[in-house]
């Protein structure tokens, strides 16, 4: 199995690395792995952007670079053409696509670049629908954790369980469904694509998002579903839509299996999310010891309070208070994070203000809480004082209650 790498960060038996331009042939290989996100220095470091904001290379005024650009891409989208019609594999990582650029002749229409510039044109047609690939899709940068509809069956499944973020997302401008051209293997909460497959003569195009795996545990992950889908006899996606309605009795039986075994997968899937939605309640309960910021003690400390039994909410007036009310009573609780030493006065005195406003002039009797955290890079067992002697004298003189995460 001969599997090329362009600028795709991986190790494992078998794989050769290169870069777009100075590669063997595409059609020369079983399987193509191509990360596109360093594709735009090709021309970014020679074209600067004109006074309307776009680089742009006008041919004759060069230096040649818009001929060497377009041959490179022409060649690559032929070579890549004919390992799909041979039924090789080719990956995409699905990256922002990056700063364009735009060649344009003195004569003729200008014609754009970007790092997508190497994928082949593919026609796709499904019943009365048509879609010009790759011009008929956008790859749009948009960043997120909202993963959804993940296909455990398929043989990316293990590489796409190892996602954790995505940072682009692939749509029809004219609103398409891409899961009528293509399998789609992830989506985002609003229906993004992040993992597509299409299909093109006996070979398959897949878009992948990144994963923050080491790159021998990516390739532990990856290999195995590429031999997988290498093995596979291929399918042809032309089928008309009417042939599903016609079925054969012991199909009929597995149709029924498959239905339970789908609902069953829709379950689990719910459950994870349940299951994720937990996890990250305690991850902002654990902003006590590591914050990461004043806003992440906020959180954790309304958390906290939450879990106490106290009805909270973020205080109209203190971007870092919140108020905490019981049965026994309400509090104003303010936090302050010093990452290199113990806390000083300084957070406390906007706390004793807010607290003789609310009791002068709004007739507000409301206990003080300092909610204090420091040195919290350190482990907690290794960390000093919390809070100074000034702060804690301050604190016992007014009646207010010092805390520490």
């Amino acid at each position: 199995m001969r599997i090329l790498s362009l600028d795709w960060d991986i190790e494992g038996a078998g794989i050769e690395r290169a870069s777009l331009h100075d590669a063997d042939s595409l059609a020369g290989y079983e399987a193509v792995l191509i990360d596109p996100r360093g594709i735009p220095e090709l021309w970014l470091p020679h074209v600067v952007p004109d006074r309307d904001g776009v680089r742009r290379i006008v041919p004759g005024y060069d230096q040649g670079l818009a001929r060497a650009l377009e041959n490179l891409f022409s060649a690559r989208r032929t070579e890549l053409e004919g390992l799909l019609r041979a039924g090789g594999l080719a990956f995409v990582r699905l990256r922002a696509p990056g700063e364009p650029v735009e060649i344009a002749p003195p004569n003729a229409p200008p014609r754009r670049l970007d790092a997508y510039a190497f994928l082949p044109p593919i026609s796709l047609v499904r019943e009365r629908q048509y879609l010009s690939f790759p011009r008929g899709v956008r790859f749009l940068p948009r960043t997120g954790k909202d993963l959804q509809g993940l296909d455990l069956s398929h043989p990316l499944g293990g590489y796409l369980a190892q996602v954790r973020r995505y940072e682009a997302v692939i749509v029809s401008p004219m609103g398409l469904p891409l899961e009528e051209f293509g399998q789609v293997l992830l989506r985002n909460r609003i229906g993004d694509v992040l993992a597509w497959e299409i299909r093109f003569g006996e070979g398959r195009l897949l878009f992948v998002p990144p994963t923050d795996s080491p790159p021998r545990e990516e390739a532990e992950r990856l290999l195995p579903a590429i031999s997988a889908l290498l093995e596979e006899v291929p399918v042809e996606s032309g089928y008309p839509a009417w042939l599903s309605r016609y079925t054969l009795p012991p199909e009929e039986e597995l149709l029924r299996e498959l239905d339970g075994v789908s609902a069953e997968l829709a379950e689990l899937e719910r459950r994870r999310a349940e299951l994720r939605e937990r996890l990250r309640g305690f991850e902002t309960l654990k902003g006590l010891l590591y914050p990461g910021g004043t806003k992440g003690l906020l959180r954790a400390g309304m958390r906290a309070f939450r879990l106490l039994g106290f009805e909270v909410s973020a205080d109209d007036v203190d971007p870092q208070a919140f108020r905490a009310e019981a049965p026994e009573g309400r509090g104003l609780v303010r936090v302050a994070w010093s990452p290199a030493g113990p806390v000083a006065l300084g957070p406390y005195r906007p706390l004793l203000l807010a607290l003789d406003h609310l009791r002068l002039e709004m007739g507000e009797a409301l206990h003080g809480v300092m909610l204090v955290a420091a040195e919290t890079s350190l482990d907690p067992k290794r960390r000093g004082t919390r809070y100074t002697d000034a702060l804690r004298r301050a604190c016992e003189e007014h009646g207010i209650s010092l805390v520490t995460g």
